[in-house]
């Protein structure tokens, strides 16, 4: 029971942040439908990608609510998985959408970063397909979203680094394959 309680305390602003970045995504979404392929059944970033202990935990916790086949199902994928497979894809969707990672949230769109010292805006090839440049407004900052990211996976990993170890990033089939209690 002491895990819960830290898990539920540590995973407040990250539900903060999620609602954000779901907020700015849904915006860009919505007034660019026409050049944004990105929709249930794509499945370009589906991919085992490394998270943050805090998105981990998200998913730990939500393991955790689902029905014991459903999660078997994830967990024996997980056991299975390689780089290219993402664990939570199933029947070409995630089977745990509202608690998929940031990075899953974000990929496909327009993000902004720095890279070797230069702005770099990166998105999928399916998107903005025929326009001479991407509007600004549909661009995300990718640096902004990640540090705040950073700043609340330190607060976490401090919350329950009493109860539980975590390293510093983990695959998403590590972060399925972690057994809890409590």
């Amino acid at each position: 029971m002491v895990l819960k309680s830290h898990l539920h305390k540590c995973l407040i602003p990250y539900g903060e942040l999620l609602t954000a970045v779901d907020r700015t995504i849904d915006r860009i979404r919505l007034r660019y439908s026409v050049h944004i392929a990105c929709r249930k059944g794509c499945a370009c970033g589906c991919r085992n990608l490394t998270i943050f202990p805090v998105e981990a935990l998200s998913l730990i916790r939500a393991l955790q609510d689902l029905p014991a086949g459903a999660a078997a199902r994830i967990r024996k994928r997980a056991a299975e998985s390689r780089v290219w497979d993402c664990p939570l894809h199933e029947d070409r969707a995630c089977s745990l959408y509202p608690f998929r990672p940031l990075i899953c949230r974000t990929h496909g769109f327009p993000l902004q970063t720095i890279y070797n010292q230069r702005l770099s805006i990166g998105y999928c090839r399916h998107n903005f397909k025929n326009v001479p440049s991407v509007p600004a407004d549909a661009v995300v900052d990718l640096d902004q979203i990640n540090g705040a990211l950073r700043a609340i996976n330190a607060s976490a990993v401090n919350e329950v680094a009493s109860v539980l170890q975590l390293p510093e990033r983990l695959s998403i089939a590590e972060a399925a394959l972690l057994a809890v209690c409590g």
